[in-house]
Order: C-alpha cells, then sequence, then structure tokens
C-alpha cells in the first residue's frame, strides 16, 4: 500500500535530534580541510583522512530514529544499534507480498554475472511498478527495513519530481558531510563520488514519474550499491540495465487478511465474507481497501451498511469521493485544508509553514488555524480517514503532512473552476509569503531547496480564469505569482542553474507583459532574462531582452529606474565585449559610471567599483592593457569606506582586482609578478570562498597557466645555459612549477566538467590551458584532444570567427607540431592569426604567441627568413605592452 495508509508513515523528515549530533561530527573536519589546503604536507593530509574518517564512522555508529512520536497504526523494529537510515514507519496492517519481495531480493542480492572483475562496480537496480494505490511504496519500506543489518546506509528519496528529488539529495549529501556549494551540480557531483566509494548502500527512489535523461543524471552510475525504485512505468528502463518487478492488487486470500487486520474484527466466516464482497467491489487495490476500512472505522459502521452507501461498479474514486463527502459535511474547514494541499506538492507541506503564514489564505480555513487544538483536531480526522498523513514531530517543529497523488488528483477533478482558482491563488499566495526574500543569502539555501516542489508543484496546477469580481483567485493579489518566479528564478541563479533560472524568469517577464503595465517590473523581468541568456552565451537573446529593459527604462528618473538601467548598461557591455564590439561595450558600462557619479546612493554597495573593472575587463580584452589596469586600480579607489571592519565582500572584490591585474602581467609577459598577484588573490579566494568557488577556480586556473609558461622560459633557459649545475637547478624548477600547475588546475577542470551543462564556455576556457599544460608535459596527443574539444565548443557557441575559437586553435598549432604535423600546425595557426586581426586589430597581446609559433613553423620548412620576420613582429607587438 502507498505510505500514505497510516498517521505516521508519511517520509519522516531529516530534523532530528542524532542528525545534529551528526553535524557536529562531520563539522569537525573543516579545520584540518583548511590546514591541509594551505600546506599541502601528507602529514596534515593524513590527520585530515582520520579526521573525516571517524566522523564519518561517528555518525553512522548512530541509530537513526525513523519517525517521531507513536502511533497505534504504526509499528517499529526492535530499537537496536544499527546503520543510518531515514525510512517512513511500515504501517501496522503491512499484509503479504512475500513471492514480490523475494523477486527485489534476486535482483538487488542475485550473482552479478555481467560484470568483469577488472571494471568499477555499479549499483544493482530493481524497478518495482505498478498501478497506483498497488501498495509499490509500502512494499519498498518493508524491503528495506527487512535489510536494514544488510546495508551500510539506506536512504529514502522522494522522486516524484526533479525538484523534489534534487532537494532530497541536496539533504542527503548534506547530511553524509559533503559541504553545500553554489552549484547544486557539484554537490551532486560529489555526491556521486562518495557513493562510488562506499560499499553496501541501498537508496530508494518512490514515486519516480518516467525514465527520461534529466532524471538519469539524478541517479548514482557508480558504486557497491543497491537502487530500488517506485514507478507506474514499466517500460524505458533499459538505458539503465534496471530489472522490473511487477507489483499486481492484493491476491484474494491477502486482501481479506489485509481487511481483517485493519478493521480490527475476529476473522469469523461471516466477518470474511463481508470483508470478500469489499473487496471484490474494490477490484482489491490496496489503497481502496485502505480507504474504505478507515471510513468505515470511523464512521463506526459496516462493511454491509459502507457497501449500500457505495454506487454500483464502485472504484477506488468511490471510496474517496463518499470519505470526502462526509468529511465535507461535518467539517469544512478540513476539506479546505485537503483543496489547498491539492495544489501543493504531495509531500513534506510543513505544519510550520502553514500556521506562520496563515494570513493568506481563505477565511474559513485561516479561521480554524488560528486555534491549534481545533487545527489539530481538524487534521486528525483527515488522518484517521487515510486522506492526509502526518509524520514529524510538532515538538522541534518538524511535523508536515502529505497527501497521496492520487488523492490529490480525485480532489482536484471534484472542484468547480471556482474553487479551483480559489485553491491555485491561495497556493500561490502561501509560496510567495514563505519564499525567502533574500534567496541569494546562504542562510535561506536549505528555505528555498526545501519549498522547491511545492513552487512547481503550484505553477503546475496553475489555475487561470475571468476574475473580475475580485472575489476569487488572482484579483487579491495579481503581483504575487510575480514575485514569487522572480525569487525562484533569483535562486536558481544563485546556484548557478541559469537554465531553471532563466525559465521562471521568462515566465515571470511573460505574466508581466499582461499585468498591470508596472513598467519597474517589466524592466526588472527583461533585465533578468537578458542575464541568464548572457551567462548561457546566447548572446542575441541576451542583447535583445537587455534592450527592452533599457527601453523600459527610458526618461524614468526615479531612484529604482537609475539603478535598474545602470545595470543593464553594464550587461549590455559585457554582451558587447564578447562580440568584440569593444568600443560600444565601452560606451555602454562607460553610461552606467556617469549614472553612479551622479547619484548619492552610489556608495552603499560596490556597484561603482564593479562597473570599473567591467571597462577594465573590456581594454583587457581588446588589448588595452594600461587602460585595463588603470581602470582596476580606479575601482579599487571606488571601493566604499566601510572603515576597520571591512565586509566580507569588500575583501573578496580586492582579490577579484588582484587577479585581474595578475592576468594583465601574465599578457605583458611579466609572469614572476603575475604568479605573485594571482597567488596572492588566490589565499583570500580560498579563505572567503573554498576551493570549489567560481572564483576560486578561476584563479587557480590563470596561476595554473603562469606557473606553466614559467617553466617552459625555465626549461628554455636550461637548454641555452652551458653551466651544468645551473642546467640541473633550472630542469628541478621547471618540473616543480608544471607539478605545481598540474595540482591546481586539476580540480578546476573537475568542477568546471561538473558544471559545463550550463556553462560550456568557461569548461572549454579550462581546456585550453589543460592541453597547454599537457603538451609541457609530453603528452602531446592528449594535449590534442583536449583543445580540439574546447575548439569544438567555441565553434558551436560563438561561430568560426571568434576570437575564444583562435585561442584554442593559437594552444593547437604547438601541439599538431610536436606531434609531427607542421604543415596542418601552420595552416591552424594562420586561420587564428586571420581571426584575431579581424576581431582585435594588429597589435593585440595574442598575436605574441601566434607570431612565435608561425616563425617556429616557417624553421621547420626551411624559410628562415620568413620566422625572423614574424619573430620581429612578436617582440614589436611586445614592446608596445
Amino acid at each position: 500500500m502507498k505510505k500514505q495508509t497510516t498517521a505516521t508513515s508519511g517520509r519522516p523528515r531529516k530534523r532530528n535530534p542524532w542528525t545534529g549530533r551528526y553535524a557536529v561530527a562531520a563539522c569537525s573536519v573543516t579545520a584540518p580541510v583548511i590546514v591541509a589546503d594551505r600546506s599541502g604536507t601528507p602529514v596534515l593530509w593524513a590527520v585530515l583522512s582520520v579526521a573525516v574518517l571517524l566522523a564519518v564512522t561517528s555518525g553512522f555508529s548512530m541509530r537513526h530514529p525513523s519517525g517521531h512520536g507513536g502511533s497505534p497504526t504504526a509499528r517499529e523494529p526492535d530499537a537496536l544499534p544499527g546503520p543510518p537510515h531515514n525510512l517512513p514507519v511500515l504501517s501496522t496492517y503491512f499484509t503479504g507480498r512475500a513471492a514480490e519481495t523475494q523477486r527485489i531480493v534476486g535482483v538487488l542480492r542475485g550473482p552479478d554475472r555481467g560484470r568483469r572483475r577488472d571494471e568499477r562496480p555499479v549499483p544493482r537496480v530493481c524497478v518495482l511498478y505498478g498501478a497506483t494505490g498497488a501498495g509499490k511504496s509500502e512494499l519498498a519500506v518493508a524491503y528495506a527495513r527487512d535489510q536494514l543489518t544488510r546495508h551500510s546506509l539506506t536512504w529514502w528519496l522522494n522522486a516524484s519530481g526533479p525538484d523534489a528529488l534534487r532537494t532530497e539529495l541536496l539533504e542527503f549529501a548534506q547530511y553524509v558531510g559533503i559541504h553545500d556549494q553554489e552549484s547544486k551540480n557539484v554537490v551532486l557531483m560529489n555526491l556521486w563520488r562518495w557513493l562510488r566509494d562506499q560499499r553496501n548502500w541501498l537508496l530508494v527512489y518512490d514515486g519516480w514519474p518516467a525514465y527520461d535523461d534529466a532524471l538519469r543524471r539524478l541517479l548514482p552510475s557508480e558504486g557497491d550499491g543497491e537502487v530500488l525504485i517506485t514507478t507506474q512505468q514499466n517500460q524505458g528502463w533499459d538505458g539503465l540495465r534496471a530489472s522490473p518487478v511487477e507489483l499486481r492488487v492484493f491476491p484474494e486470500s491477502e486482501g481479506i487478511e489485509f481487511l481483517v487486520r485493519r478493521l480490527g474484527v475476529e476473522p469469523t466466516k461471516a466477518a470474511e465474507e463481508a470483508c470478500t464482497r469489499l473487496g471484490r467491489r474494490l477490484g482489491w487495490l490496496p489503497l481502496a481497501l485502505e480507504q474504505a476500512a478507515a471510513c468505515i472505522v470511523q464512521a463506526e459502521t459496516t462493511v454491509v451498511e459502507y457497501l449500500r452507501d457505495l454506487p454500483g461498479g464502485a472504484s477506488v474514486e468511490d471510496t474517496f469521493r463518499l470519505a470526502v463527502s462526509r468529511i465535507s459535511e461535518t467539517s469544512p474547514a478540513a476539506a479546505d485544508l485537503l483543496r489547498l494541499c491539492t495544489f501543493l506538492a504531495s509531500e513534506d507541506v510543513q505544519k510550520t509553514t502553514l500556521m506562520q503564514y496563515r494570513s493568506v489564505l481563505p477565511d474559513r480555513l485561516r479561521t480554524v488555524m488560528a486555534d491549534p487544538v481545533i487545527f489539530n483536531r481538524e487534521v486528525l480526522l483527515l488522518v484517521d480517514h487515510s486522506l492526509l498523513t502526518r509524520s514529524g514531530d510538532w515538538r522541534d517543529g518538524s511535523a508536515a503532512y502529505g497527501m497521496h497523488p492520487r488523492v490529490q488528483t480525485l480532489i482536484h477533478d471534484g472542484l468547480s473552476l471556482a474553487e479551483r482558482l480559489e485553491w491555485s491563488q491561495a497556493a500561490v499566495r502561501l509560496m510567495e509569503a514563505c519564499f525567502p526574500m533574500t534567496p541569494d543569502l546562504l542562510a535561506s539555501r536549505p528555505v528555498c531547496e526545501r519549498l522547491m516542489p511545492h513552487v512547481e508543484a503550484v505553477i503546475e496546477k496553475l489555475v487561470w480564469g475571468d476574475d473580475a469580481d475580485g472575489g476569487l483567485g488572482a484579483s487579491q493579489d495579481p503581483e504575487a505569482l510575480a514575485r514569487l518566479l522572480h525569487r525562484v528564478g533569483a535562486y536558481q541563479e544563485h546556484r548557478c542553474d541559469w537554465v531553471r533560472a532563466l525559465d521562471f524568469f521568462e515566465r515571470e517577464a511573460e505574466l508581466r507583459e499582461i499585468g498591470n503595465g508596472d513598467a519597474l517590473g517589466r524592466a526588472t523581468a527583461r533585465y533578468a532574462v537578458a542575464r541568464q541568456r548572457y551567462l548561457l552565451a546566447q548572446l542575441d537573446g541576451a542583447e535583445r531582452e537587455c534592450r527592452r529593459a533599457l527601453q523600459l527604462c527610458d526618461d524614468r528618473e526615479e531612484e529604482a529606474f537609475l539603478r535598474l538601467r545602470a545595470h543593464c548598461q553594464r550587461q549590455l557591455g559585457g554582451i558587447m565585449r564578447e562580440r568584440n564590439r569593444f568600443s560600444e561595450a565601452l560606451a555602454a558600462v562607460q553610461t552606467a559610471v556617469e549614472i553612479y557619479e551622479g547619484q548619492a546612493w552610489r556608495e552603499e554597495s560596490l556597484d561603482w567599483a564593479v562597473a570599473e573593472q567591467e571597462i577594465g575587463l573590456i581594454h583587457r580584452n581588446a588589448g588595452h592593457l594600461t587602460q585595463a589596469a588603470g581602470h582596476y586600480e580606479r575601482a579599487e579607489r571606488r571601493i566604499p569606506s566601510r572603515g576597520i571592519q571591512e565586509p566580507p565582500d569588500y575583501t573578496v572584490f580586492r582579490a577579484m582586482l588582484q587577479r585581474d591585474l595578475g592576468i594583465v602581467a601574465q599578457d605583458r609577459g611579466q609572469l614572476e609578478h603575475a604568479e605573485e598577484r594571482l597567488a596572492e588573490a588566490l589565499a583570500v579566494f580560498g579563505a572567503h570562498r573554498g576551493p570549489e568557488d567560481f572564483e576560486t577556480a578561476q584563479t587557480a586556473k590563470f596561476l595554473s597557466d603562469v606557473l606553466r609558461r614559467r617553466s617552459e622560459h625555465h626549461r628554455e633557459e636550461a637548454r641555452q645555459s652551458l653551466r651544468v649545475l645551473r642546467r640541473r637547478d633550472l630542469r628541478r624548477r621547471a618540473r616543480t612549477e608544471l607539478d605545481q600547475a598540474d595540482r591546481l588546475l586539476g580540480p578546476v577542470v573537475e568542477l568546471h566538467r561538473k558544471r559545463s551543462e550550463a556553462e560550456e564556455h568557461k569548461y572549454a576556457a579550462c581546456l585550453n590551458k589543460l592541453g597547454s599544460l599537457r603538451l609541457a608535459q609530453g603528452r602531446p596527443a592528449e594535449a590534442r584532444r583536449t583543445l580540439e574539444q574546447a575548439e569544438e565548443i567555441y565553434l558551436r557557441l560563438y561561430g568560426e570567427r571568434h576570437y575564444y575559437r583562435a585561442k584554442s586553435l593559437t594552444r593547437l598549432g604547438p601541439v599538431l607540431r610536436a606531434l609531427g604535423d607542421s604543415a596542418t600546425a601552420e595552416r591552424v595557426l594562420r586561420e587564428a592569426n586571420g581571426i584575431f586581426r579581424a576581431a582585435l586589430g594588429d597589435d593585440h597581446p595574442a598575436l605574441m604567441a601566434v607570431c612565435e609559433h608561425l616563425s617556429d613553423c616557417a624553421a621547420d620548412r626551411g624559410d628562415h627568413e620568413e620566422a625572423g620576420r614574424l619573430r620581429r613582429e612578436a617582440d614589436r607587438i611586445r614592446r608596445s605592452l
């Protein structure tokens, strides 16, 4: 039976006393991590490994309580020490299913004949499929509980949709001690890596809607563990190498046994005959039997009388309609709670959320909720009728409600259009009220992530209609949905999920276009859309939306419009910079600077300083290194003064400027100076942002490239030196620098690979530097594959004439030459030379490397005059810097 059949059988939340103790244990690894990062010594890394092992072991050795509060309808095995789990409580009335259980055991525990010994283990996957209400979840709970002592870890995941499942996985990652990151993909990749290194774990994915690629990425692909999936789908699992097990309705004998136990009657012949009549009327579907039995018990009636009230040809729908009808007659407020939950996700409706934000709910329900005693009585009424489930503990604030998806559908279908409008919009207002106002703050992440399944449900079930009388629906707060969409989009952007952020912002923009004509709201939404398209390298769409936002800001001098106009101009500058239209980019950002210069509120934030930094970046891309350095220094002077206690984000911004100045020094060939600045910036980022932060990774990427170039210079010096000891010392330094570069760049490439779905262009930049590093390490074949992958990404995203692609070609040339294909190398380098000159002019620093490599190719074919000319051209550009 579906786990909603008992008062406490809903999925319990992970907020419980021992989880708090686990968190303390896990936190003990933080200090050794920081020390190890800064020293890199084997001794401290050994300390780190022991600390992590002790922290995880101490957490796993504690018993995970499987629920809060007692219930006469739930049973719990004896409280013996065992591996951690978060399984729902198994229903007291769980009956039979021995044959299906054995088939699951055979799939998940049988011999694995398809894998060679030298292959990495992959999880065994069993798909338990069947009709809604067949009892898939309850059987999964029973199997998992029966196998608890055989697994090192058992975890239950609500897989009813991508948002719900992603939320569950992020909570799971936090539970096992994986540090949170801005990018959710990074957290999940770290979780898969953690599972790969563990053994004998079990993950239960409950309520999987259908097999598709989006959900496939939320399954572990490696590791010695088991995955049990419950779903209605019996097809489409071939790519997962999963074995299906079908769950049908009760056999008659098991159905009779269940009804006798659920009704609490003696198993007399008369009782069994009555149960047989009821079971046959309802087709022996476990969900229908549970609901009918609950209704009979609560009404204190008999099976015969209940059957008399059912219409002919009764179905599971009829059992629930009868229960809802009786509830509506005796307790309208309880029926209202059902209607509200119909428009939310099927699980984890937090009681604290309902109580805290009840002011936005319709009058009747709000009035009942004002008295906790009366409200609890209404909830218990629904629980006793198996219409609602309750989990968690009200004493620690974890109490939550759930509703079977089929019950949601039945109630929804029975509502009139007016009722759908009322409760759809009530759900919108509830989500808008409780979704954090500042979703970009670290402290807001858990709340935002937990609300995302409800937000998705609210949007999916949104009801539109003519509501001109103001009595129902959106007219009570027409901006609520737009505000909610904007905040949810901002949260997804903060978590680096720009594809999903774009979806929410586009919905907001579309909604505001048919709204009340709020120009600021429309402009803000268009700017948000432009920002996401820019981050996704969709430059045409980004420019279009940005100009639309600017049009809405024209001739408006209010502060809010001026701030937004400045943001739009800066965004437009970034778009033009990516398109090599540097003069237009400079004009746009300079317009923003002029806005800041004329306003007193410029001192309230870093916006003015960031605009100067952006001008510096445009100059650097255009090859104007002196101007770039000047604007970076000016940006530092524009940082508002905050006294001795400077805010952390100001300190981080100063590190960004140090990094930018280090990159300018690298472009000028001042590698020692570049290394000093980049190392200083990296230390700040590491202390404030952590090793997997984007800015930390960017700085490590550039520092790695500087070390690689220094290594090449030292090797060249060694070749030219006539002193034996000097040569040996230079070669040793070169090897050390290459090793340092490899240690820095490896984690950066891995991080960007995890984020490549949304940041493919940034991944390509990492591949460029990795390709050059592999060449320096004497691995040209690997370097070629890496650089060709980067070039293909740039070609697809930006086109064949963009200078980003020319950067890949410039690095690919010497690789091809090292592989003995000097002719192809020269052709590739000449193509890069043409792209750079067309896009950036004849004096850009990027041309130095192209000319030097072309000089080597000319020398290979014996054209020393051409080689000399190219060397002189490279020297001319270098002197100009």
